[in-house]
Formats: C-alpha cells, sequence, structure tokens
C-alpha cells in the first residue's frame, strides 16, 4: 500500500510532481483513498489475487507482470497498445484505474506510436529506477510518504491511538 501520514504531509505536491516526471508528464498518484486516523491510504494498486480489472481487455492490454526466475507476480501492468475503453477502470473495485487522454499510446494495427486515451494504473514497484523507493515516496521532502503492508499499517495506527 501507499500511505501518507497526514500529521506529515504538508501538501507541497513533490509526491504528484515525482510521479509526473516519472511518467512522462502524466500522474499515476491520486491522494484520495481511504483513512485511518492520521494516515491515508492512497489510490495505487492494490494487487489483487483475483483481480477483476483482468476481465474482458479486448487487446489483452492489461496482465501480471512477468517476475525473474518466478511465476508468480502479483503487479498489474497496463500495456501502450491499450485502447482506453474503460473496462479495466470499471471493473477496479477500488477506483486504481484512471483513463487519460492525449498520451502515447502504440497503434495495434500499425504498431506506430501515437497519441490517443489510456488507462494507467500506479505501479509502485515499477517506478524505482536508481532509487530503492518509489519516486513519490522517495520526493517527499517531510517522509509523510511510505510504502508499507496492510499489516504493519495497522500496528502504525494501533499505536497512534494508544
Amino acid at each position: 500500500l501507499l500511505v501518507l501520514d497526514l500529521e506529515s504531509c504538508t501538501r507541497c505536491d513533490e509526491c504528484t510532481r515525482a510521479c509526473s516526471d516519472t511518467h512522462d508528464g502524466v500522474t499515476r498518484l491520486i491522494r484520495e483513498g481511504l483513512r485511518f486516523d492520521k494516515f491515508l491510504v492512497a489510490s495505487s494498486c492494490r494487487s489483487c489475487l483475483d483481480p477483476y480489472c483482468l476481465v474482458g481487455c479486448p487487446v489483452d492490454a492489461i496482465h501480471r507482470r512477468p517476475r525473474d526466475n518466478s511465476d508468480l507476480s502479483l503487479e498489474i501492468v497496463i500495456e501502450d497498445h491499450c485502447i482506453g475503453c474503460g473496462l479495466c477502470a470499471s471493473n477496479c473495485p477500488y477506483g486504481n484505474i484512471t483513463v487519460h487522454e492525449n498520451v502515447e499510446v502504440v497503434d495495434l494495427m500499425t504498431g506506430q506510436d501515437g497519441i490517443g486515451r489510456r488507462a494507467m494504473v500506479c505501479d509502485l514497484d515499477n517506478c524505482l529506477g536508481e532509487i530503492e523507493e518509489p519516486s513519490c515516496v522517495y520526493a517527499c521532502p517531510h517522509n509523510a510518504a511510505e510504502r508499507i503492508d496492510g499489516d504493519k499499517l495497522f500496528e502504525r495506527y494501533f499505536e497512534s491511538k494508544s
């Protein structure tokens, strides 16, 4: 999960700028989602075990990213040849897939690059580059953003209550 500590966050937007810079000017970070006390679970892919978003894509543009030396991968990837129909977005029960206009796409018929509609999902594990954490977490000047699992979030939530 991508968790923001709302007491530390100053709403400076460095996290969304970093995400946008990492993804060719289109942010995938949506600072909305479930709130637990002072923590916001930002809208990012939950990497569901049985993802509804994978069902019915007419051009087979959404799937799990293959991992090196393993058949098991939970990360959801939307390829450049997505036609932006929005089916995956409407199938996602968490609202974590968005459809963007005027983004780079690949035409399936010609193989040519172009501009069009495309669905996008936060790829927390794929935007790392040379750093050890997602760009939004790395860019936060107040250490308010963190990539943690659900168990760790609940531990912190209950710690803050005591």
